[in-house]
Order: structure tokens, then C-alpha cells, then sequence
């Protein structure tokens, strides 16, 4: 009996699952990073630095409306720059970046080729490799007294994007990406 309610529950969920509509697709950016560091020894001073990620994107889509986002993006180029005695510093790092977001799509407007969307929720970055850094654009040998990265870091992304087709298709978006929780390990740097 245990075993026809499992089977039961398990068409039930693929039933409920094949009503909504799935769609996959890949994703690359580009963008600008920086990141705010106070410590004793270094402050960062908020120069920009360039980066880029590329990834998959699953999509579930409830209605023409609402939809639930979920990417996993390779991130490169997270980081910032601080002044030294010896001149300008910038350090970046790999991240791999897993938002879930929420969409919510203004359809139905006859007038509009596309389709407008605005999204919001959390990010699960995920520090992978090490520091990288440079001075003066000169990449120099990592110092590991520098900075110490937590493995995991709670986020918050929101932004919008435009579909060029009222279906599936090439989108443009722009969107930013705030970290909630301390990138250093070190407990008396801020980042």
C-alpha cells in the first residue's frame, strides 16, 4: 500500500511539473566589480574592476507573468583596489555565482515586439582558485597575508531584462549583485 501511495505522489509531482513550462539556456556578461575592504592594514578606494561570467540558466515558468530563475555562472573578475606605498594594487578572484530569482514579465502590450521582465532574490557565491593580484596592470606574486576569502558568501541580486521576441530567445538585462554576509574570513577585515 506504502509503495502504490509513492507511486501515486511520484505522477502526481511529474503531472504538476509537466504543466509548468521548463527552458534552458546559457548566459555570458559582462561587468564591473568592486569591493569595499576596511582593515587595519588596507582600504579600498573603489576603482572598478572589469569582469566577466558565463554560464547555464534553468527557467520555470508558472504563467506568461511569474517565473522561478536559476543560473549557475562562472565569475571572474570579483575584487578590488587599494592604494599602496609602491602604487595602485588590485586584486581579483574566481566565484562561482547561483542566483534564484523571481520574474515577473509585463506581457500582453500588443505594442511592444518583446518582453520586459524585473527579477529579484538571493545569490549563492562560491569562492573557488585564489587571489589574484597586480600592480600598476603587472601581475605579482600572490601574498597570502593579503586577504582571506570565505568559501561561501549570501547575496542579493536584482535587475531587469528585455526579450527581443514575445518567445524564447536572445535577451539583453542589466542587473546588480550585492554580497549580505563578509567575504574575509579574517574577522578583523571587512569586505
Amino acid at each position: 500500500m506504502k509503495k502504490f501511495f509513492a507511486v501515486i505522489t511520484t505522477l502526481l509531482m511529474f503531472s504538476a511539473l509537466h504543466a509548468f513550462d521548463f527552458s534552458f539556456g546559457i548566459e555570458g556578461a559582462a561587468g564591473l566589480n568592486t569591493m569595499k575592504i576596511e582593515s587595519d592594514v588596507k582600504d579600498s578606494d573603489f576603482d572598478f574592476i572589469p569582469g566577466f561570467s558565463f554560464g547555464g540558466t534553468a527557467q520555470m515558468s508558472f504563467n506568461e507573468v511569474t517565473a522561478l530563475e536559476t543560473k549557475v555562472l562562472f565569475h571572474n573578475g570579483n575584487g578590488f583596489s587599494y592604494i599602496q606605498a609602491s602604487g595602485k594594487e588590485k586584486a581579483s578572484f574566481w566565484t562561482i555565482d547561483v542566483p534564484l530569482l523571481l520574474k515577473l514579465t509585463f506581457a500582453g502590450i500588443d505594442t511592444i515586439p518583446g518582453r520586459f521582465t524585473m527579477f529579484a532574490g538571493p545569490t549563492f557565491n562560491f569562492h573557488i582558485g585564489s587571489v589574484e593580484e597586480s600592480l600598476g596592470g603587472i601581475m605579482k606574486a600572490y601574498n597570502s597575508n593579503s586577504l582571506e576569502l570565505n568559501p561561501f558568501v549570501l547575496g542579493l541580486e536584482a535587475g531587469c531584462e528585455y526579450s527581443f521576441s514575445k518567445e524564447n530567445g536572445f535577451l539583453a538585462g542589466l542587473s546588480v549583485n550585492c554580497d549580505l554576509t563578509n567575504f574575509a574570513s579574517d574577522t578583523d577585515v571587512k569586505a
